[in-house]
């Protein structure tokens, strides 16, 4: 078996979902992941990699499927974010930034 590279610890992120190779190749440019090609080191690309996975996930909250030729996938946008908040606490990343998260608020001065 090769060395894991960066864009395959992407692929590995976001599974079971498929997103496109594109959408992919964005995303880690768009979390400055440099050399996708480069080979996956967990203490310094984890946070980029989880970041660029939440970049993709975002993306297909607003989906609830997609179909390519052949093949097609259905999406649970609660899951999906449910995904985003897993992947946030895993990388002490605030899940805030990317997905709306509820919050309580004290109420006590309305009475």
């Amino acid at each position: 078996m090769g060395n894991l590279t960066k864009y395959d610890a992407l692929i590995g992120e976001l599974e079971p979902y498929t997103p496109s190779p594109l959408a992919l190749k964005k995303a880690l440019a768009d979390a400055n992941v440099g050399n996708s090609d480069a080979e996956y080191n967990a203490e310094t690309d984890r946070k980029p990699i989880a970041i660029a996975a939440i970049k993709v996930l975002k993306k297909m909250v607003v989906l609830t499927s997609d179909s390519m030729g052949k093949s097609s996938q259905g999406y649970s946008v609660d899951e999906l974010k449910k995904r985003i908040k897993v992947i946030c606490s895993e990388n002490g990343l605030d899940a805030s930034e990317f997905v709306e998260v509820p919050s309580i608020t004290d109420g006590s001065n309305m009475w």
